[in-house]
């Protein structure tokens, strides 16, 4: 259980402008589970005045949100619009920089996975970047105790993306040695054995990968013992994966390295009570609101919305109730460890879709027909759509490839799965399309599926026939 302190002290080395040798107006708690609602709602409130003053000196930020120099409390985003990938794709660098606090000629720039199909650029300040792995680490003490000691990284580094440098600035600041792997190295013979020989504790890496790490025939026995903590980012771990691991490395503890975007930086960490996708929120620098967003209001604690995330920040790219395309929940109950910081439970991706020959799919139908056969996580399964060019055997269209993992019932066929799911009306006219050219159904082990470089394990993919 947490202990109480009746006055909180705030850090702020992690988020000093070293460009102008100032301090920022940000506040950061050096430890959210000790605060109370009341000190945790306080700081909130300073950060969200310290980020109107940034945007009433830069209208050409604050113009993307009409009113938000009105804010006054939290409660006041909502009367701001919502604001889209869309929309940030066209106000951000290049296309614009009217969307960034102060100067832009230094900082961090990044560029978004493309998950809601838009690749966005980002354009963080050092200050703002320097807080990103403040709070990272931040988390991860959290997360796992005693701290970790060695870590591993094994994310995508390159192609600007964050991740892997972003895991290095945590180890930094942990503090604890750091072994910047790369995800090229999980291909490698070699490292379950660097890995034993150098004591590697901890394990960083996209939850399919670092299962198939641990959990392989070659290392399952090797790193028992060794490797005793994996900390996941990218995408939701998933209930099946989470049993895989806790029956073959009992001895892991599995806990999210951050729910982080690109975009926001972390937005939430797990404390040594939390599993799978439940998350605390970073509610000292950060809004988050789950909302209908038909009927374009809040949602109650318990009930699913779309999460929209508000970044408080005086420098690099603010962002105002932006929707970062994923679907969650906040619980109704405290956390058992006793944070009064509101815990976000992740239940999948907003609106993710795919068109085959002219007709919209969505996971959410996929899984719905496929869950009749007991196949109920999409870590699970793939829906690969394979295109036939006209010199193939069976001429220009397409066919369907659709892969289970070994954690999926056994006995089913592929009859069974266009059975199940031509029951669903749009399935139905992908079936009866004049190019379709049949579905194969493949039982095959996790490192089979398509992988995105990042380590992301998509549901849908397009792929050219072999």
């Amino acid at each position: 259980m947490r202990e109480t302190t009746p006055s909180p002290r705030f850090h702020d080395r992690a988020s000093r402008d070293l460009t102008s040798g100032g301090p920022s107006g940000i506040e950061l708690a050096e430890n959210l589970d000790t605060l109370s609602r009341a000190q945790l709602e306080d700081i909130q409130q300073r950060n969200l005045a310290a980020t109107v003053n940034a945007l009433r000196q830069n209208p050409d930020v604050a113009a993307s949100w009409p009113g938000a120099l009105d804010l006054r409390v939290a409660r006041d985003l909502l009367k701001l619009p919502l604001f889209s990938p869309a929309d940030l794709q066209e106000t951000c660098p290049p296309a614009s920089e009217n969307l960034v606090l102060g100067d832009a000629s230094a900082g961090l720039v990044l560029r978004s996975s493309g998950t809601s199909g838009l690749r966005k650029m980002i354009y963080h300040s050092w200050e703002f970047s320097r807080r990103v792995s403040y709070l990272g680490a931040r988390g991860v003490r959290s997360a796992l105790r005693p701290r970790p000691r060695r870590v591993a990284n094994f994310l995508y580094p390159g192609e600007l993306n964050g991740a892997f440098g972003f895991a290095q600035e945590v180890t930094e600041l942990l503090p604890a040695m750091a072994f910047p792997m790369g995800s090229s190295a999980l291909a490698s013979p070699e490292t379950p054995e660097v890995l034993r020989d150098h004591r590697v504790d901890t394990v960083i890496c996209s939850p399919s990968a670092g299962t198939q790490l641990l959990t392989g025939d070659a290392t399952r026995e090797l790193l028992a013992g060794v490797v005793t903590n994996f900390l996941y980012i990218g995408e939701i771990l998933g209930e099946s994966r989470e049993r895989q691991l806790a029956a073959a490395r009992p001895d892991l503890t599995v806990r999210s390295f951050s729910y982080s975007t690109s975009e926001t930086g972390p937005i939430g960490y797990q404390c040594a009570y939390q599993r799978g996708s439940t998350h605390h929120l970073h509610e000292d620098v950060l809004v988050v609101e789950v909302i209908d967003t038909d009927a374009e209001r809040t949602q109650p604690d318990g009930r699913v919305g779309e999460v929209v995330v508000t970044t408080l920040t005086d420098s690099g790219m603010p962002l105002l109730r932006y929707q970062i395309g994923d679907e969650g929940y906040i619980e109704t109950e405290p956390c058992l460890c006793g944070s009064a910081a509101r815990q976000l439970t992740l239940t999948g991706r907003v609106g993710q879709s795919m068109n085959v020959d002219s007709t919209t799919i969505s996971r959410d139908l996929v899984m719905e027909r496929l869950g009749t056969l007991g196949i109920t996580d999409p870590a699970d399964c793939q829906f690969q759509v394979v295109q036939h060019g006209p010199d193939g055997p069976r001429g220009p269209g397409f066919s369907i490839r659709l892969l289970l993992s070994d954690r999926t019932p056994t006995g089913v066929t592929a009859e069974d799965a266009i059975a199940a799911l031509y029951g669903a009306y749009h399935m139905g006219r992908v079936f009866t399309a004049p190019s379709y050219r049949g579905l194969t159904l493949e039982r095959v082990d996790g490192s089979a599926f398509h992988h995105t470089p990042r380590g992301k394990t998509p549901l849908f993919v397009e792929r050219p026939a072999h």
